[in-house]
């Protein structure tokens, strides 16, 4: 596999995405929702990387979930790994105003053990990602520890994400959608920043 491939592969993982279309067709079951991947410059981190933030369209500044992605290959695969920012809030709205992220290699990242996501094309410009193996990607919710399963397809034009916990000792499932997947279309893309800064 080339760098080429990785890099077109960052420009399909890469944009804004809104689930708003079902969210319309559905307000009972799914929140509207924006998630957006902006590709960071290459000196930040020294690979290549992402901030995104997925955040409720009614709250745009007040992102529920915020992370750092570094994109690696192996293979066939493409990698994602999964990293907690320090003091994360103070770049909160990054993904709207990329000016919020000029410091950000200043604050310790924390990778998140087995919540590496791995992709593999299975048509021409369609990727299918899940969570590494191991089921060892663990959250506590509530009470209850669980592991989580991860479920992606994303093209050019579409981001299908599905995410559900299961309690370690019995494997029932505790938390997730019961409505089906999430399934966002993308609004933007950030392949002009990729072309001049990564290549």
């Amino acid at each position: 596999m080339s760098n080429k491939a990785l890099l077109e592969f960052a420009k399909i993982i890469s944009g804004i995405f809104s689930n708003k279309e079902q969210a319309l067709d559905n307000p009972k079951n799914f929140a509207h929702i924006q998630i957006h991947i902006r590709p960071l410059f290459f000196e930040t981190y020294k690979c290549f990387a992402f901030y995104s933030e997925q955040r409720y369209q009614h709250d745009i500044w007040n992102p529920y979930r915020q992370s750092i992605n570094k994109l690696s290959q192996e293979k066939e695969i493409f990698i994602l790994s999964n990293h907690k920012i320090e003091d994360k809030e103070r770049f909160a709205g990054g993904a709207l105003d990329i000016s919020l992220l000029d410091k950000i290699s200043k604050y310790k990242l924390y990778k998140k053990p087995g919540c590496s996501m791995h992709f593999r094309e299975t048509y021409p410009g369609t990727f299918s990602g899940n969570i590494e193996p191991g089921c060892k990607c663990i959250i506590q919710n509530e009470k209850n520890k669980t592991y989580i399963k991860s479920e992606v397809k994303v093209n050019k034009n579409i981001f299908i994400t599905e995410d559900s916990g299961y309690e370690i000792e019995t494997n029932k499932k505790i938390w997730g959608s019961d409505f089906g997947p999430l399934i966002f279309k993308k609004l933007d893309n950030f392949d002009c920043f990729i072309d001049d800064n990564w290549v």
